[in-house]
């Protein structure tokens, strides 16, 4: 038995097949129907749309074959998707590469196999369309036409099944936009408006006490109203596929001490401490202007949920290739409800911190985002009354970069 090689565009085939996110679905009346045209074309008792991953041949839809999947190593499919037209195998007994094949020693018996290619519009051939008999077969140029045409029809509705994901999305997050421009951005904004008109207007009857009270709300009003700002800004451009990604070398330690000082007001208004942990000299390969951006979110947030007099630690630690960095409250906690989808659209169902803090939910969904776009992952772990762990894990830095 001849094992199919592997192509040399591997890495981007199995891109392009995983990002159809059709693997393991349910069956399609769609392309249920492909199966049975193909079948009756080619009068086989056996047709599948057949999707090769880096390990085995998966069936989305099927006619005459009980089976989901085999392992790529015996596929037919890992043949044919080497080919640019039908890949026809008329008579497996004469056929050296697979006359001892399990699959045609065994169940289902094969003896014939066509094989269109299902070719993306980046020209990457994700499996196939295939036609299978237990009897050997010769098709005809009308019969092989027809293949072809259906295999390309095959492939014009995963791409609109691509597109309509993305549409959905797209909707998703400009109602998500929406929701916070009309209501989000309005709370630190009235906050400013309305405390900057009381100063305007009465600052020759308030008392010094008082005019400093004022001054710091619609200073705090302000930073809010900007840090939202800069998270929708990062959230835009990060879906536009506009924000920059520039890795480097980087002090960990420079970045949190940064945002530690950014956030030492907020801190201090609550008496929160803030303590930070790490090696000296602990370095990452990331970009500096989104690590500044998921600490900000992180620490900001653990912050506005504990309580006066509690405390917010900030810890790195070497995890081999990775550094992974812990932002750890005494807060409120999470419940199990929200905490499973806590990086998830949070627009209207966000919770008010301790000190009646707003947000939106935002920061976390940029956070989620910006890790994964470093190669690492971010997840939470809490306890309702004792507070809340987030954890995100980093690619350690470049040995070749440095000194």
């Amino acid at each position: 038995m001849q094992i199919a090689a592997i192509p040399e565009n591997e890495q981007a085939r199995i891109q392009a097949l995983l990002q159809y996110e059709i693997l393991d679905t349910e069956a399609e009346s769609v392309y249920d129907d492909f199966v049975k045209l193909a079948s009756y074309i080619c009068q086989t008792p056996i047709a599948l749309i057949s999707l090769v991953d880096p390990t085995r041949q998966w069936f989305k839809a099927k006619v005459g074959c009980p089976a989901t999947e085999t392992s790529r190593d015996i596929a037919f499919c890992a043949h044919a998707i080497h080919q640019s037209d039908v890949f026809v195998v008329p008579d497996t007994l004469t056929d050296q590469r697979f006359v001892d094949n399990p699959l045609v020693t065994g169940d289902p018996h094969i003896r014939f196999y066509a094989g269109a290619p299902l070719t993306t519009p980046e020209g990457l051939a994700i499996g196939t369309l295939c036609a299978i008999d237990r009897e050997p077969r010769i098709l005809s140029p009308e019969q092989i036409t027809a293949l072809q045409a259906l295999s390309r029809q095959v492939v014009a509705q995963l791409e609109l099944r691509r597109l309509t994901k993305e549409l959905q999305q797209v909707l998703e997050s400009k109602n998500k936009l929406f929701y916070i421009l009309s209501h989000d951005l309005r709370s630190p904004f009235n906050g400013i408006l309305a405390f900057s008109q009381t100063l305007a207007e009465e600052a020759e009857t308030l008392t010094r006490d008082e005019i400093q009270d004022f001054s710091q709300t619609v200073l705090t009003s302000a930073e809010q109203f900007m840090h939202l700002i800069d998270n929708l800004l990062h959230c835009t451009r990060f879906e536009l596929g506009t924000l920059e990604y520039q890795p480097a070398n980087i002090a960990i330690d420079t970045v949190v001490i940064n945002v530690l000082t950014l956030l030492k007001g907020n801190a201090a208004q609550k008496k929160v401490d803030l303590v930070y942990k790490s090696h000296p000299g602990t370095e990452v390969f990331a970009d500096s202007t989104m690590l500044h951006s998921i600490f900000q979110n992180l620490i900001g947030n653990a912050i506005k949920f504990t309580p006066v007099d509690g405390c917010v630690t900030i810890q790195a630690v070497d995890q081999g290739t990775m550094i992974q960095v812990s932002v750890i409250d005494t807060g409120i906690g999470v419940s199990p409800e929200k905490l499973a989808g806590l990086f998830e659209s949070m627009a209207g169902r966000t919770t008010d911190g301790t000190a009646g803090e707003k947000g939106t939910g935002l920061g976390l969904l940029l956070c989620k985002d910006l890790v994964e776009k470093h190669g690492g992952r971010v997840w939470v772990d809490s306890v309702i009354g004792q507070g809340t762990s987030f954890h995100l894990t980093l690619p350690k830095a470049h040995s070749a970069v440095l000194g």
